[in-house]
């Protein structure tokens, strides 16, 4: 009779262990899984970004960077591109960074661009997970198009035509 009871009594503690170890894994995930799904830049949303007139700028393009980010210099040649393109559209650019506007304005530039516009921003405000990210923006501050991470040649030819779809800055400024 003891021997049993022993036997039921193990048995239990086993059955307890499992049932609070899958209620300990569950409650784990649960919480990993708030902070991989925390709030990123969105076409059609607005960009949080106090201060700046869109209007004036009729379609901007945002492009986020980082002097820590490898693939933000590795992508170099293709924001000349861009850079280039956009100049021809006189379309404004608008360099957001982490880091201060004197860094990022040196940093800028020995990637071989011309910006007139940086802008020291936690990414974090503008819902921005990782750099580079590059982002239309309406007159409106809404997001039309966004793209994240360093792009394949077909994305980043994917990117040249969003441009090339922007109505230039001075037909924005005739409406």
């Amino acid at each position: 009779m003891a021997r049993k009871l022993e036997i039921a009594a193990n048995v239990a503690i086993i059955v307890v262990a499992v049932i609070a170890s899958i209620v300990l894994v569950r409650n784990y995930m649960a919480r990993g899984a708030v902070k991989m799904t925390r709030e990123q830049i969105a076409t059609g949303n607005k960009l949080p970004m106090p201060g700046v007139e869109w209007q004036a700028n009729g379609n901007t393009v945002v492009l986020a960077l980082s002097t820590n980010c490898h693939y933000c210099s590795e992508s170099a040649p293709f924001y000349k591109r861009l850079t280039a393109e956009l100049s021809r559209r006189r379309a404004h650019l608008m360099i957001v960074m982490p880091q201060s506007i004197e860094e990022g304005r040196k940093y800028v530039e020995g990637l071989g661009l011309q910006a007139a516009d940086v802008r020291q921003v936690p990414l974090r405000a503008l819902k921005i997970r990782g750099t580079p990210t590059l982002a239309i923006v309406d007159g409106d501050g809404v997001v039309r198009n966004v793209w994240e991470g360093m792009l394949q040649p077909e994305r980043e030819q994917e990117v040249m035509e969003a441009v090339r779809d922007v109505p230039a800055a001075a037909a924005v400024a005739q409406r």
